[in-house]
């Protein structure tokens, strides 16, 4: 149900910018102000989106893709637990430097919906 939470919210938004986007044309200028107040809105909401699902989904796939790693590199080395556990802080580092990049992504994309939002604020003032 959460998933779709995200589908539904994007939507009706949509649906009601579309409005106030043909009302703004053909009934009253001051709909354009609704049209950006609503895309402020959605990016806002899929900035605070985002991050909630960074931490809490990614966070526990990237735990998931910690176990991968850790049985790939064991049975790449042919070493045991034992050894791999001794210089686990070097595997670790190793992890989060092949995990920098997803990280990045993600956050990047967060960064963008605030800069839509902040965009879209300046927009209303500014008109």
């Amino acid at each position: 149900m959460k998933e779709k939470i995200s589908y539904i919210v994007t939507i009706v938004l949509a649906v009601l910018t579309a409005i106030f986007a043909i009302l703004n044309e053909q009934v009253w200028g001051g709909f354009v102000y609704f049209v950006f107040a609503l895309v402020m809105v959605l990016a806002l909401f899929w900035a605070g989106w985002l991050i909630y699902k960074y931490f809490t989904e990614f966070k526990a796939e990237l735990q998931e893709d910690y176990v991968i790693f850790k049985a790939e590199k064991i049975n790449k080395l042919r070493i045991t637990s034992e050894v791999y556990e001794a210089s686990e802080e070097a595997y670790k580092k190793e992890f989060k430097r092949k995990t920098l990049k997803t990280k990045f992504i993600k956050w990047f994309i967060i960064c963008f919906c605030f800069a839509v939002a902040g965009a879209f604020l300046v927009a209303i003032i500014l008109y």
